[in-house]
């Protein structure tokens, strides 16, 4: 083989291995091979679990309020997207769960439908606070629903793709002597991944006074894993707890 048949072949292996690794950043149905990588990340629950989920998360700062300054702003505050895919999914159900292992991580996720959810945060501003003032003194008063004026939109190749479910309800704090009281609220909406791809996509929030809040998740590279970094194997971890001895 010549040097520059041998040179076309080395670049087109690396092309090929490397769309390969793309492709497994967002993939759908997860494998064995996923759902144990998922495992092991939310199973450690260490710095490098909450540096992960960290970039699922947008976080917005929160704007001036004060009318004496120049870039004050009036209206509803968008505080966070967030995204949440079957593969982060699987990782939390592991950090939170005690007793867990892999194998039966692969059990129960493994050929189990999934779905992709984008969960967004509204913080009321004095602006902006479309709440009775009875309601803040009673859990179970009524209150409007005003995170349906919000509009959410999932883009991807320009193209919008629709939510399987939206949900929203009311977020509380709690004052002096445990009154609650409403804070904003928090939009819930669930996504089919098959009809999703391994590609940048936009996550468009429209607020009821024109704002337009934008986040955008690249799903190509957010799932890539240095190879070997999760793995902190036990036997208890691979194969399940051993059976106590008589």
């Amino acid at each position: 083989m010549t040097k520059r048949a041998l040179s076309s072949a080395i670049l087109i292996l690396a092309l090929t291995l490397g769309t390969a690794i793309t492709a497994l950043a967002f993939a759908y149905p997860l494998s064995s091979t996923a759902i144990r990588d998922a495992y092991f990340l939310g199973n450690r629950n260490d710095e490098q679990t909450a540096d992960y989920f960290s970039k699922y998360t947008h976080r917005f700062p929160m704007p001036p309020i004060s009318p004496m300054s120049p870039m004050s702003k009036t209206g509803p505050y968008v505080q966070e997207i967030s995204l949440d895919t079957p593969f982060t999914q699987v990782a939390r159900h592991a950090q939170v769960t005690w007793n867990y292992h892999a194998p039966r991580a692969v059990e129960e996720f493994q050929g189990k439908p999934l779905l992709l959810r984008v969960q967004v945060d509204i913080v009321l501003t004095p602006s902006y606070s479309p709440i009775p003032e009875t309601t803040g003194a009673n859990l179970y008063q009524w209150v409007p629903d005003f995170w349906n004026d919000f509009k959410v939109k999932f883009i991807q190749d320009n193209k919008e793709i629709p939510a399987r479910n939206t949900r929203g309800g009311p977020l509380y704090a709690y004052a002096d002597f445990g009154t609650p009281y409403v804070t904003g609220a928090r939009i819930e909406l669930e996504y089919d991944p098959e009809k999703i791809e391994s590609d940048p996509v936009d996550i468009d929030v429209l607020t009821p006074d024109g704002q337009k809040v934008e986040a955008t998740f690249d799903l190509g590279r957010l799932r890539r894993l240095r190879p070997g970094a999760l793995h902190r194997e036990t036997p208890e971890a691979l194969t399940g707890p051993r059976p106590a001895r008589r």
